[in-house]
């Protein structure tokens, strides 16, 4: 038995098996959500798909992105709880992490996003293998700490480099 949504929109196209530039954005707090709507803006993928543990907010953003669907080229929009939504993606922007509490020095917070990228990169190498990953974090000591979390090569554009090599 169909939905009511699905009685009322019909696919004019038919949709590909497998997708040839799917982005997966994990974080869907403000930058995350700022990457997506840059995405689909620009129309750099053909699939979008959305990750994140706050599953009330996820469904609520996901909703919203569906929803203006119309006005972009992307037709598929996913989203779920679980990395398996992520898989065969050819980017993957990590934009997951804590903020800093009052009080926490930067290098405790390097240590709870660290514990947090040590659930997540496993679980998007798995997924996806041949992805490239983004990753948006604070404090930007975070990248040094992530290169042993995957065997994959880290690529850094020259202002993080440069900020790096200072720290």
């Amino acid at each position: 038995m169909s939905t009511v949504k699905e009685q009322l929109i019909e696919n004019l196209i038919e949709e590909d098996k497998v997708s040839q530039s799917k982005i997966t954005i994990v974080g869907t707090a403000a930058v995350g959500m700022a990457c997506a709507i840059c995405i689909l803006l620009k129309d750099v993928a053909d699939e979008l798909a959305l990750v994140d543990v706050a599953v009330d907010k996820l469904k609520g953003e996901t909703m919203d992105l569906q929803h203006g669907s119309l006005f972009f080229n992307t037709s598929k929009i996913v989203s779920g709880k679980d990395y398996s939504i992520s898989a065969n993606s050819k980017l993957v922007i990590v934009t997951a992490g804590a903020r800093q509490q009052e009080g926490e020095s930067r290098l405790d917070l390097v240590q709870r996003n660290v514990n947090i990228m040590k659930s997540v990169i496993p679980a998007i190498v798995q997924n996806s293998p041949d992805c490239k990953m983004l990753i948006v974090s604070n404090p930007g000591l975070i990248w040094n700490k992530r290169r042993n979390l995957s065997q994959y090569p880290l690529c850094l554009g020259p202002k993080w480099c440069l900020r790096c090599c200072e720290s």
